[in-house]
């Protein structure tokens, strides 16, 4: 007949819940810090949705310029820097957008600008003739597709990146280090769900161990495009492809 086992002590049951306790609480920690963070990554997604919006608001009324971007970068990302004081809080979000911002003119493109530009006098600010997508009676002119319709060549679309800084101890590095081995196209990452951004992650983020963020943001031109020559290029301020 078998013996019965005498029951483990109390102490042995402390022992074992220690020993699993510290085996959990590190994953435990991660979780709760990688929560954290992704609350702090969409909140700054949020923000540059609105700034994008507001980029290409500004841009539309300013001949595609990109200093007419700039300006709607500063008022839609201001607020993402709310907790620095009211006096510095502009010259940190100027920090930011000249230094951890990409923006990509998607349209119009350089073969629109080959194909419709025009001689237009005054629409720079030094006054000065400048090429330009002619942007007035559209609904009038011909829809020839040359190699977009002229309508198409006045839609402005912008892609605006941005290195966020990542801040939550051990999720930083994860996350960084996430980021920069999907630039090999590699998938499974947690950055997968931007991958566009990860072929200019090195001029977007510089130094910085940052996560690159993307928005969008297509509207119709107010005012007639010009090829903004001075900006756009690479290692510029702009791209224009």
């Amino acid at each position: 007949m078998r013996t019965p086992q005498p029951a483990p002590s109390s102490r042995q049951g402390r022992g074992q819940a220690m020993v699993e306790f510290l085996i959990i609480i590190p994953v435990l920690i991660l979780l709760i810090f990688g929560a954290f963070q992704a609350t702090l990554i969409y909140s700054a997604k949020s923000g540059l949705n609105y700034a994008a919006f507001q980029a290409a608001r500004l841009g539309a009324v300013n001949n595609a310029q990109y200093e007419g971007m700039r300006r709607g970068l500063l008022r839609g990302m201001y607020p993402m820097f709310s907790q620095y004081p009211e006096a510095t809080r502009m010259d940190k979000t100027a920090e930011e957008v000249d230094n951890f911002v990409l923006i990509t003119r998607i349209s119009p493109a350089l073969n629109s600008f080959n194909a419709w530009q025009a001689p237009h006098a005054g629409l720079l600010s030094s006054g000065q003739t400048a090429q330009a997508i002619p942007n007035d009676n559209l609904m009038y002119r011909s829809a020839q597709q040359n190699p977009v319709s002229i309508q198409d060549a006045n839609l402005l679309k912008i892609r605006v990146q941005y290195c966020v800084k990542l801040i939550v101890p051990m999720v930083e590095h994860l996350l960084s280090r996430a980021s920069k081995f999907n630039q090999r196209k590699s998938g499974g990452s947690f950055s997968e769900n931007s991958q566009q951004s990860w072929d200019q992650y090195a001029a977007i983020c510089g130094a910085r161990k940052g996560f690159v963020l993307t928005a969008e943001a297509t509207v119709r031109m107010q005012s007639a495009a010009v090829h903004d020559a001075a900006n756009c290029g690479a290692g510029k301020k702009m791209l224009c492809p």
